[in-house]
């Protein structure tokens, strides 16, 4: 009884089996469901046309006939800004003759955004220089040497701070001239009855109808002799000699580029300086030092990021002539600091400066200027000439 039951089970799961397979087979020879079509029995709905650059398009150029294609492509996987639909004619006639507003690389997909009708709406992409100006400053380029550019360890990104050196001289008012005036007085002041002074008139120069015999008087001042009474006509023996002050101008500058920016195209700034053959030209260098052909190029100028204020400032004192320093600060320093104007009277008293007192010997020989010292690498390493 126990034996028939098993057989009647295992009967059971082969028909079971049988039919599973019998299922299998007939759905894999059902041939798929047709897609469905558009009205007009094209394309299917769920696939739209795309229009895709075929070639390089550059900015302002209008459209040719080859420039694009009509790329099809999953209606779910078709961004809005795309210029997309489903007649391939329509989109190509949409954008044949356009002007790009940028430039389209080939293969990508164009939206309307890329395209103008007309050219004075061109897209200005701007420079890669631009985007690193934060909203409200602005970026100036000044000179800058090996001695006030730190010796040539600045980088994009640093954080320097400006200062400035002017001499300044005492000037006439009105005139806008240096003092001292040319002074023609018309009676000489001052005298006694034992030195009396005589009357001048005339001055640096005499009329034609003026006597010729008249004194002179140029340009001074009169001081009188306390014990004698007698007066003096002072004339001094130079120029005037201007004061140096010196002041922080910028402070907290942030280093957008440390020389000449490349120009489109341009691999590199600077010149390809030829390597002379071997035997010709220059003789090869010595030990431990550089070949002119392998001196990199010095820079010369280095633009900063600062306020428009702070713009107007660097402007003025390059116009002005003025010497320009920058100073390196530490990363993400931005410490406001306050700093003095700096003179002689400032070094004399802040420092403790002795003046010199006048001894009864001196150097020999004469020494009328500072010695500069001479730097070995000045020769070496020298700032492009402009051309």
């Amino acid at each position: 009884m126990r034996r028939s039951r098993i057989l009647i089970l295992f009967a059971l799961i082969l028909l079971l089996g049988a039919a599973a397979a019998y299922l299998i087979l007939m759905r894999q020879r059902q041939p798929p469901p047709p897609p469905t079509a558009t009205p007009e029995g094209g394309m299917p709905s769920d696939v739209v046309f795309v229009v895709v650059a075929a070639q390089d398009i550059a900015r302002g150029t209008r459209i040719p006939e080859d420039g694009v294609v009509m790329s099809r492509m999953p209606a779910n996987m078709v961004v809005e800004t795309m210029i997309s639909g489903p007649d391939e004619e329509a989109l190509r006639e949409r954008v044949m003759g356009r002007i790009a507003r940028q430039a389209i690389g080939r293969g990508v997909p164009i939206t309307e955004a890329m395209l103008t009708e007309q050219a004075g709406d061109l897209l200005a992409g701007g420079s890669d220089a631009s985007l690193a100006i934060p909203p409200g400053f602005t970026a100036i380029s000044i000179p800058m040497s090996r001695l006030t550019g730190v010796a040539y360890a600045l980088r994009d990104g640093d954080t320097v701070d400006v200062l400035i050196a002017l001499m300044l001289v005492d000037v006439d008012p009105d005139f806008q001239s240096i003092l001292p005036n040319q002074v023609t007085p018309l009676t000489a002041p001052g005298g006694t009855e034992e030195f009396p002074s005589p009357s001048l008139t005339g001055g640096v120069g005499r009329m034609e109808d003026e006597d010729p015999t008249t004194p002179m008087l140029p340009f001074g001042k009169i001081v009188t002799d306390e014990d004698t009474g007698q007066p003096f006509h002072l004339i001094p023996q130079e120029k005037q000699r201007p004061r140096i002050v010196t002041q922080r101008l910028v402070e907290a500058a942030r280093v957008l580029h440390v020389g000449t920016f490349p120009l489109e195209g341009e691999e590199a700034a600077g010149e390809v300086v030829p390597v002379p053959e071997e035997g010709v030209g220059a003789p090869p260098p010595q030990e431990g030092q550089v070949s002119a052909a392998e001196a990199p190029e010095a820079p010369d100028i280095i633009t900063l990021i600062v306020t428009p204020q702070d713009a107007l400032a660097l402007n003025w004192a390059m116009r002005a002539g003025a010497e320009i320093t920058l100073t390196l600060r530490a990363p993400n320093d931005t410490e406001v600091t306050e700093t003095t104007s700096v003179t002689l009277q400032y070094l004399l008293d802040t420092y403790n400066i002795t003046i010199p007192t006048k001894l009864p010997y001196a150097q020999e020989p004469r020494l009328d200027d500072l010695i500069t010292p001479k730097l070995p690498n000045d020769k070496a390493v020298q700032p492009a000439q402009p051309q």
